[in-house]
């Protein structure tokens, strides 16, 4: 019997026209059109460092030219320094520009006709690709490189996270009434701006897209005596083959899902694994990177803590994560002593406490046995409000007593999967006051850019498992770093390496745990020696000298920016405007990807006479564990949202986003009682359910004007030549354009545009043609061409273009 699989895809046929579709796969031998068709992710590991390389490619089985869009994850610390494209045999490097730059010279060039591609980044750890005009029958492959610096601990264990999927997102907030960001299917929303860039369509379940995936990893040893040991990957079934100078680790298949993240954890078995200052030297300058191993102190206690526990038990929770998280809660509770104190705050849409109020319990065994009886009856629902729950566990601190000498924590448990990070951030920002945030992320997919930032920012550390995983283990080095630091009032000074101190990143140099590693990077004239002083917790002085070690790594330099536009991004937030011209200047200069600039890479062939295209948004994978389950409580939880999904475990029926229908597509019994009063019900945009174009044309008449522009600049090159250009691109943009027009709600906002068309252009167009002197022509040009700015100015602001095209800077 043949079996069709519907998934939706974002498409644009003949004429450009842009809405949520539907994909057939006919029977187990049908052909797949999704334009993704392999990802391969090589990383080198070195000195606590990993230098990684991401190869997409890409192929056109449609019968007219392809842009692909693909929504995908990278390490949440990532430095972008590298983006290439390869087509028809050739390699075109991508450039770093202003974002919005290059997002024009992208849709300049996709009008022209020529193969392009534009990487953004739209949270730490998500990132927009597009790639276009790919002709019918071709294959395009872009390759995308960045560092990251590893956690690592004073035993010598160290962790590498290649992330794989993008989970979804809760969309807070309230819709905006204009055209969307992005092409996902969450309406983009007052405090999610983007939430269309974050919410990729889903496959159907058991739908197999046929991606090859390969994950290759090389650990190198930084010595002749150092070796690895305790080599593991929680999460997927790896091969190992060893040489002389390093261990590869590689996937065992081929045909692993893009599901769940590739988290390898191994230890460096040597003896004094120690602090360590690795310098680079670059054609400018030299920029040093410091690992800083704290030194032991047995009996080490610290002050008495009181201990907030923040438990996400929001819809995306469900199943075996919300098992893992209200455990684990549950261990870490077990580690406080008699004398410190503890509340533990349960959030969805809204937040209880036990007790019924934020008030604290000592931890002796009958606090300790409340809180786990009260973690047990913790059931997961809801949407994910992180803002107002870190909001209500923060100001659970004013109101203690007894507070003087106890030290003041917040402990969240999370998978972070929230789309309004920059409110959560701005909130720790102005609100953490004396209290430290330590953060345990619990996900097969997790959101670790956001909950590291966290930490950082709440002077705290973030730690990651797995659902499921053996709990007692993984939260081992949580349980000694929740409360107070070893040493406190860090600071480096310079010895003999010439450090440069306003360039030190972060610039709130962190606190040291006990067990864990921290970092930082600076310039430096050249290999030398730094001096380390700090406080240990008692007041008592702390001084080391480090040695500096030159070394090839030019992901040194690459990091270093990267923490440095951290520290900016923090300030932009908060309102500081200026911030925003250094991170450019950083960026532009170590040609890094920020949320201010993307890469472009255009090649000069014309493949596509007219830019006339078919767009594909590249659907992906459900999160394993998760499911597509849309209850009545968890749809009206987020008004912005178009769907959650909730994880279980084990098997599982779909019958909220696609419903189960019975003979002839009625719904099933199950589904109607389920849809029992809700009166505007969300539409279903996961697999097996469509949606019809909502209108507006907004994005037709930005393409038809894209192809107007990249007509006008060919012309332009014409006459400098000294040629009379054709009019045929011209007339054909002017047409697409009227066509846009047509059907735009803000067409009639437009009368410079309409003008142009009916009246400026046209008389150009017959110059041309009436071979009127070169001189002439070129006058006249000029004149229409100036007519051609402003109109665009007016039709930007009609479609509201202007505040669109700066989604990002709200999302910070």
């Amino acid at each position: 019997m043949t079996t069709a699989i519907r998934i939706p895809i974002v498409e644009v046929p003949a004429d450009p026209r842009r809405g949520l579709g539907l994909l057939e796969v006919l029977g187990p031998t049908g052909k797949v059109a999704l334009p993704l068709a392999g990802v391969a992710i090589r990383a080198r590991v070195v000195d606590r460092i990993a230098e990684v390389e991401v190869e997409q490619r890409f192929k056109n089985g449609f019968p007219e030219a392809l842009e692909a869009t693909y929504v995908f994850p990278l390490g949440g610390a990532a430095a972008v320094s590298s983006f290439e494209m390869r087509v028809a045999g050739r390699t075109v490097m991508g450039k770093v520009e202003e974002r919005e730059e290059a997002r024009r010279d992208y849709a300049e060039a996709l009008a022209a006709g020529k193969r392009a591609a534009l990487l953004e980044q739209e949270r730490n750890d998500v990132f927009t690709l597009q790639v276009g005009n790919i002709p019918p029958g071709e294959e395009a492959t872009v390759r995308i490189s960045y560092a990251e610096r590893l956690p690592c601990f004073e035993d010598g264990e160290a962790e590498l996270r290649l992330p794989l999927v993008v989970a979804p997102r809760y969309i807070g907030g309230e819709p905006l009434e204009r055209a969307p960001a992005g092409s996902g299917t969450a309406l983009d929303t007052d405090r999610v701006p983007d939430a269309s860039r974050l919410s990729p369509p889903r496959l159907a379940p058991g739908f197999d897209p046929k991606v090859a995936v390969s994950v290759e990893v090389e650990l190198f040893r930084d010595s002749p005596e150092a070796t690895f040991e305790g080599l593991s990957c929680s999460q997927h079934a790896t091969r190992t083959s060893s040489g002389p100078e390093s261990i590869r680790v590689a996937l065992a298949r081929s045909d692993e899902p893009l599901d769940r993240d590739f988290v390898l954890r191994f230890r460096l078995a040597r003896k004094g694994v120690r602090t360590t200052l690795l310098v680079h030297r670059g054609p400018e300058e030299s920029v040093a990177f410091l690992s800083l191993i704290p030194p032991a102190r047995e009996g080490f206690l610290g002050a008495a803590r009181d201990v907030v526990f923040v438990v996400d038990r929001s819809g995306s929770m469900e199943g075996i994560k919300m098992v893992s998280a209200s455990r684990a809660c549950g261990l870490l509770l077990r580690t406080l002593a008699p004398r410190d104190r503890f509340a533990i705050a349960a959030f969805s849409d809204g937040v209880e406490w036990m007790g019924g109020t934020p008030s604290f319990s000592a931890a002796d065994e009958h606090g300790q046995e409340q809180g786990e009886r009260w973690l047990r009856e913790i059931q997961a629902h809801g949407g994910t409000e992180l803002d107002s729950a870190l909001g209500q566990a923060l100001s659970a601190f004013d109101a203690r007593k007894d507070a003087a000498g106890r030290a003041a924590v917040v402990v969240l448990l999370t998978d972070g999967q929230v789309g309004d990070e920059a409110g959560v951030l701005r909130r720790l920002q102005r609100e953490l006051g004396a209290a430290r945030v330590f953060c345990v992320g619990i996900d097969t997919a997790v959101n670790a850019g956001l909950l590291t930032r966290l930490a950082s920012l709440g002077g705290g550390t973030s730690s990651f498992v797995e659902p499921g995983a053996a709990l007692e283990e993984a939260l081992r080095s949580i349980s000694r770093e929740i409360g107070e630091p070893l040493l406190v009032a860090l600071a480096i000074e310079d010895v003999d390496a010439g450090l440069v101190a306003s360039s030190l990143a972060p610039q709130r140099l962190p606190d040291l745990f006990a067990g864990r590693a921290a970092f930082a990077a600076f310039r430096v004239s050249g290999p030398g020696r730094v001096r380390v002083k700090a406080k240990w917790n008692d007041g008592r002085p702390f001084e080391e000298i480090v040695e500096g070690r030159a070394t090839p790594l030019a992901a040194v330099a690459q990091i270093w920016a990267r923490a440095r536009v951290a520290d900016l991004e923090d300030k932009f937030r908060l309102g500081e405007s200026e911030a925003k011209k250094e991170i450019l200047t950083l960026a532009l200069r170590y040609s890094l990807l920020t949320r201010f600039t993307a890469f472009v890479a255009v090649d000069g062939e014309v493949v596509n006479l007219g830019g006339v295209r078919r767009q594909v948004t590249q659907p992906v994978a459900m999160p394993a564990a998760w499911v597509d389950r849309l209850t009545l409580q968890e749809r009206m939880s987020s008004r912005g949202s178009r769907g959650l999904a909730i994880p279980v475990k084990g098997p599982f029926k779909v019958y909220g986003m696609a419903p189960e229908m019975t003979v002839a597509g009625a719904l099933s019994p199950k589904f109607s009682e389920m849809t029992r009063g809700i009166s505007e019900p969300a539409p279903a945009i996961y697999a097996g359910a469509s949606v019809a174009d909502e209108g507006g044309g907004e994005e037709d008449l930005e393409a038809a004007l894209a192809l107007l522009v990249a007509a006008m600049t060919e012309a332009r090159a014409d006459l400098g030549a000294g040629r009379i250009p054709p009019v045929e691109p011209l007339e054909r943009a002017r047409i697409a354009v009227l066509d846009a027009l047509a059907t735009s709600s803000a067409g009639q906002r437009m009368p410079a545009l309409q003008r142009f068309l009916r009246a400026g252009l046209v008389e150009l167009i017959a110059a041309l043609r009436s071979k009127t002197p070169l001189h002439d022509v070129v006058q006249l040009f000029e004149l229409r061409a100036k007519e051609l700015e402003e109109a665009k100015r007016e039709a930007r602001g009609a479609m509201g273009l202007t505040s669109r095209a700066e989604f990002w800077e709200a999302t910070i």
